[in-house]
């Protein structure tokens, strides 16, 4: 009895495990048909025959430089032939192609190549049950067409969706395609290690000969690096390379290919790799970096991915006509080649990159991505890789912008003390931002905030303009890629670049290039106007047809008075400000700004004239360690570089030019209200005049009459604002500076506090200290108003003869 009732309930278990497995089959399958369905339908085909054709060989690639960049004509001449991995880059048709290295290829690759149509199904069923149920090692079911597909696009998205649209593109391919033909290609492009593309280079950097010569190991070998091009590199690992490379003998006997004495003769040979090839004609920083910009630019005009472009532009036999200067491009590349030029920190990782571009212009003409001799290609290039930009953002993203609006101009003042506090654990107050020492220096204007680079007036100025503002400004104007609006980070929360730190600070998530700030620093000296980036001006296709023209492009962002205003403001950076170390000011007119990261792991310096606009970084490569200090700082490096670029530019000229400042009012001010000079300014208490000079716009210029500095008499001999009981002898009148507005919930050093004044009335307590101010006693329970470092403070009450 009741194993019929056990028999029963295991038939039952059966016959709802056999429907439920029915059931997912069928809702499998239905989703895989609508999957089909679905990118089937999506799959751009034009795009696709675009890809194939622009990745078959017609010759090699030329760069151009101007042989006279400087007389608006474009005087074409040679500068090299596009390399890409130091070896000679030939397409090698089919019929040039040895039988040895065809046969290797269809044995370990796709047996069935020339009897299918682009899918080998057969196969493709299976390794899909295998991946499945695991009946056996995994292997791939991609026929060459279809790595045809995946080599050019270079998608290797491992997705259903992807699979299945590379199943349609390839019966595309093959329907419009000879065998040969697809062939063709994919010897061609196959990636074989070490940067390198195609057999025909393959066969010349591993083995010294065409591949018409190779023998059925040579042939092997090179099929065989293609599994894993990085892994199996017969230089990196020789053990692996040859079992990989008698793996693929082993197919070729399989397939019939060759006897199996040959196969055993074969088999027995040595791995014969020849002396890897000198890299003397390794492609310069420059070039590398034209390509990298080309590759963007032929993938969206000729709707084709990033991967087929640059395969293009390895063999397409294009005309590159570049914005490089030669000679400049040689004395970076030979400054950075000679390690002593730099801090013996670079032996423990320190590397620096430059960019120069045109001022006027805004082209690049001379780029170097790390210090010493270049030793490979596509090589980590810290000239285009992004890094934290820290206050070198400052001038682009809030100060132009608000001086071009009118809402500051070169005498606005604000307050160098702390934007905000919050509480810690201990319940103690943290200013931000904090300035290192602790000290605030009160009242600034916004040419020495710019000029010492003020934090606390940045952000004041980001409040000001807006978070949101701040940011769609620096996107829109500058194309600043690598900005976050909104991202999740990996350890879990949200990544963004809107607000106050990166916005203000310039401490952005990714950060920015080099070339992309360089380049946006050219808006000042082209008085507003932007030039779209550049490194080459024309591309033409192997028959003259051309394909890219970036000659024109540019936008103002700023007008031409406000431009002027800040080169003015910036020159006071390399003055007297953060960049003084710079010694080309004796030369010709420079200005620039300073940046370093949060934690001191980057540092940057964007300096420019008339001529030229140069960006220089230096930072650790493989960790965000702190760089401390430097025998040779990076601008002194900038500077030197930047004096030798001028040196040869300055002799050829009639006159050397200069910031203009055409249009622009010269005018006095009072530098603790931006506004016009008064008779109490001449009395203020401290040292040295309150009055200075900047430069204005007739409609963004001082008008109204200084009343920050109130008049008040002051006791000379006991060195305190008077009592009214104060001799009179001793009184003279003295200038305090009324900021009703500064309050803090805890003590905060502030260099101008002790000289700050406060309306007192009737009933309040005077203080009764020189340690603190006169009208200490009228502040709230838990305010604060700043104190000056000394003990001592000079607004002090004269409490000595107001007792009497």
């Amino acid at each position: 009895m009741l194993c019929g009732v056990f028999m029963k309930k295991r038939r039952s278990f059966f016959k709802t495990a056999a429907l439920t497995v029915l059931v997912l089959s069928l809702v499998g399958i239905l989703l895989v048909l609508g999957a089909v369905f679905f990118v089937s339908r999506n799959i751009d085909y034009s795009s696709d025959e675009a890809m194939f054709l622009s990745v078959q060989g017609r010759g090699a690639t030329r760069f151009y430089y101007d042989e006279d960049p400087y007389d608006g004509v474009y005087l074409p001449k040679e500068l090299c032939i596009y390399r890409g991995s130091g070896l000679k880059q030939e397409w090698v048709p089919y019929e040039e192609i040895c039988d040895e290295l065809k046969s290797a290829f269809i044995a370990a690759e796709d047996r069935r190549f020339f009897e299918h149509r682009g899918i080998d199904l057969k196969r493709t069923v299976y390794a899909a049950i295998n991946h499945i149920f695991g009946l056996g090692p995994r292997f791939g079911a991609s026929t060459i067409t279809q790595q045809v597909i995946k080599n050019a696009s270079g998608d290797n998205e491992q997705t259903v969706t992807r699979k299945i649209s590379e199943i349609f593109r390839a019966i595309h391919i093959e329907n419009i395609h000879t065998k040969e033909e697809i062939f063709e290609v994919y010897m061609n492009i196959v990636p074989m290690g070490d940067g390198i593309l195609g057999v025909g280079m393959a066969s010349e950097y591993y083995f010294g000969k065409e591949p018409s010569e190779l023998t059925y190991a040579e042939a092997a070998t090179l099929v065989g690096i293609t599994n894993a091009p990085s892994r199996n590199n017969p230089r990196k690992d020789p053990e692996r390379c040859k079992n990989k490379r008698n793996n693929v003998l082993y197919a070729v006997l399989e397939s019939g290919f060759i006897s199996k004495e040959k196969y055993e003769k074969e088999i027995a040979s040595e791995l014969s790799i020849t002396e890897k090839p000198d890299d003397a004609s390794l492609d310069s920083w420059f070039v590398e970096t034209v390509c990298d910009e080309l590759a963007l630019d032929l993938s969206r005009e000729l709707h084709i991915t990033e991967n087929a472009a640059r395969i293009l532009i390895k063999n397409g036999a294009l005309s590159v006509y570049t914005t490089v200067d030669p000679n400049i491009q040689s004395l970076l590349e030979e400054y950075f080649y000679e390690r002593a030029n730099f801090s013996e920190k670079i032996n423990d990782g320190l590397d620096f990159s430059m960019v120069i571009s045109d001022s006027k212009s805004g082209r690049l003409i001379a780029t170097v991505g790390g210090v010493g001799k270049k030793q490979g290609n596509k090589l980590l290039n810290n000239a285009t890789v992004p890094h934290v930009p820290g206050s070198a953002i400052k001038p682009i993203a809030l100060y132009a912008p608000l001086l071009d609006e009118k809402r500051i101009n070169w005498a606005t003042v604000f307050d160098d003390v702390p934007y905000s506090f919050t509480k810690n654990p201990l319940g103690e107050y943290i200013a931000y931002p904090k300035n290192y020492p602790s000290v605030y220096d009160g009242l600034t204007t916004v040419a020495d905030a710019l000029r010492v680079s003020k934090n606390t007036v940045a952000v004041r100025l980001c409040d000001m303009y807006g978070i949101e503002n701040t940011f769609n400004k620096l996107r829109d104007n500058f194309s600043f890629s690598t900005l976050i609006e909104k991202q999740k980070a990996s350890g879990g929360g949200t990544l963004t670049d809107k607000a106050l730190a990166p916005l203000a600070l310039g401490q952005l998530t990714k950060g920015i290039s080099l070339r992309s700030l360089t380049e946006a620093y050219t808006v000042f000296p082209s008085e507003g106007v932007l030039h779209s980036p550049k490194s080459y001006v024309k591309v033409f296709d192997k028959d003259g047809n051309l394909l890219i023209d970036k000659t024109e492009g540019e936008k103002r962002v700023f007008s031409k008075e406000s431009s002027r205003i800040m080169n003015m403001l910036l020159s006071g950076v390399v003055e007297s400000g953060t960049a003084k170390a710079v010694t080309l000011t004796d030369t010709v007119d420079t200005a620039g700004k300073t940046g370093t990261s949060g934690n001191d792991a980057d540092r940057v310096f964007v300096g420019y004239t008339p001529y030229y606009t140069a960006g220089i970084w230096c930072g650790y490569n493989t960790t965000a360690k702190s760089i401390g200090r430097l025998e040779k700082s990076h601008i002194e490096i900038w500077d030197e570089i930047m004096r030798l670029v001028h040196s040869e530019r300055l002799k050829s000229l009639d006159y050397v030019e200069g910031f203009s400042t055409a249009g622009l009012e010269y005018l006095p001010y009072c530098k603790d209200s931006g506004e016009l000079f008064s008779e109490n300014c001449l009395y203020d208490a401290r040292e040295g005049t309150r009055l200075g000079y900047g430069y204005f716009t007739s409609d963004n210029k001082p008008k109204e009459i200084c009343r920050r500095h109130v008049a008040c008499y002051y006791d000379s001999v006991t060195g305190a604002v008077a009592s009214e009981a104060c001799p009179t002898e001793n009184l003279t009148v003295v200038s305090l500076l009324d900021i009703p507005e500064r309050s803090f919930p805890t003590e905060v050093t502030v260099k101008d506090a002790e000289y700050v004044w406060r309306k007192m009335y009737e009933g309040d307590k005077y203080g009764d200290s020189f340690e603190i101010p006169f009208y200490y006693y009228t502040t709230d329970e838990g305010e604060f108003v700043g104190r000056s470092k000394g003990k001592r403070q000079y607004n002090s009450y004269c409490y000595i003869h107001g007792k009497k």
